[in-house]
């Protein structure tokens, strides 16, 4: 039996991916969850055999939660279920232990396959997130920021609030608020402050 957690904060995705999970005779979904916290509770009280994990989460970034999942649990596989990629992206929930990475609009039945995969110690990610990581590792790492990030990075640097930025953008205030954590989380500082000052050391803005 291959024991499974989620951990997403979108209850319609969670029931898709019960509905899709339950009916495989293998498998059984042991534990639920909505925020980063809930994924490093999950680990260490179940040590599920395979957590599927969402990156948008509402109270800090997916991706400090994989690094805090192995610390938890090391058995656990993770398999990192988003809705967003891009090569940095990618390459940082790898470098956090991530063991495969999904997009949401996946088939059910290649999600089935890779928990499949990893639940028994293999390695399967599909083409286009391989594609993508094959191309951050050629790349310099110019501090794992995107695009966006560094846009976000710069209207820090003005001194905008989250909500100033995104009406600046024209994004969420949500969306603002994860691409923040983000670059946190990227570039080892512990607020705002430092995040700014630490780019303007590193000419990044």
């Amino acid at each position: 039996m291959i024991r499974v957690a989620i951990v997403d904060d979108h209850p319609i995705v969670t029931d898709g991916l019960l509905a899709n999970l339950g009916v495989v005779e293998e498998i059984e979904v042991v534990a639920t969850g909505t925020s980063a916290d809930d994924a490093t509770i999950i680990a260490a009280a179940q040590m599920p055999d395979v957590l599927i994990l969402d990156l948008e989460l509402g109270d800090r970034g997916g991706l400090d939660a994989i690094a805090a999942c192995k610390r938890a649990s090391p058995r656990t596989r993770i398999v990192v279920f988003s809705a967003y990629a891009g090569e940095e992206r990618v390459a940082t929930a790898f470098e956090r232990g991530a063991d495969s990475y999904v997009l949401k609009g996946t088939s059910s039945d290649e999600l089935i396959a890779i928990v499949r995969a990893v639940a028994a110690g293999g390695t399967m990610i599909p083409a286009e997130i391989a594609a993508q990581l094959a191309r951050a590792v050629r790349q310099p790492r110019r501090d794992r920021l995107t695009a966006r990030e560094r846009e976000i990075l710069a209207l820090l640097a003005e001194g905008l609030s989250n909500r100033a930025a995104a009406e600046r953008l024209g994004i969420s205030e949500r969306t603002v608020k994860f691409h923040v954590g983000e670059i946190l989380a990227r570039l080892g500082a512990s607020n705002r402050a430092q995040a700014v000052a630490i780019a303007k050391a590193r000419g990044i803005v």
